[in-house]
């Protein structure tokens, strides 16, 4: 997993409740004390046990704990990668846009062991964008939390459905995120 998701993830937990919370969740998930760098990788299992633990602390379900987690990341996703981003884009542009500009990316540095979740986008239509999401981890409900962080964080309207779902069955996720 990439450090920025895990920094990201203890920002989340430190904004939402403090600091001792991040320790004894990090204890609590049996994961030494170290720093996420955002930069470097992990391994996925790391943040699995951060999820798990956090559920089971908070008494949150995991889909709407992964969607909040999402929406929180946006901002700081942009920041890191807005180098990828053109300027003018909307939030629908970067959603159709992720997988060529930042995800390739990433790949091309050649981090041995980071694998970014598998996309492809096509639009629909001029304000449908349909985006199919494949990764071992099944986090898609990160993956709806981050479209609708994208949609705050450019301040839209998008809607957004899921007619396929790996955890319900499928071979992938699809969302199709509209602009309304």
């Amino acid at each position: 997993m990439h450090g920025i998701v895990l920094k990201g993830l203890k920002d989340f937990v430190v904004e939402q409740y403090d600091h001792e919370t991040w320790r004894t969740l990090r204890r609590n998930a049996g994961i030494e004390m170290k720093m996420y760098v955002p930069v470097s990788e992990y391994p996925d299992e790391e943040v699995v046990a951060l999820v798990e633990t956090a559920v089971e602390m908070t008494g949150i379900e995991a889909p709407d704990l992964l969607a909040a987690f999402g929406e929180f990341l946006v901002p700081r996703l942009v920041e890191t990668y807005g180098v990828h981003v053109e300027e003018d884009w909307t939030g629908l542009e970067l959603i159709a846009n992720v997988e060529t500009y930042i995800h390739e990316a990433l790949r091309a540095k050649n981090l041995s062991e980071f694998t970014p979740p598998e996309l492809t986008s096509e639009w629909v239509d001029d304000d449908r964008v349909s985006i199919t999401y494949a990764s071992d981890r099944e986090f898609c409900h990160l993956a709806k939390g981050l479209v609708r962080g994208i949609a705050e964080y450019y301040d839209e309207q998008l809607s957004l459905e899921e007619p396929v779902c790996m955890l319900e069955g499928g071979p992938h996720c699809e969302l199709v995120v509209t602009r309304a």
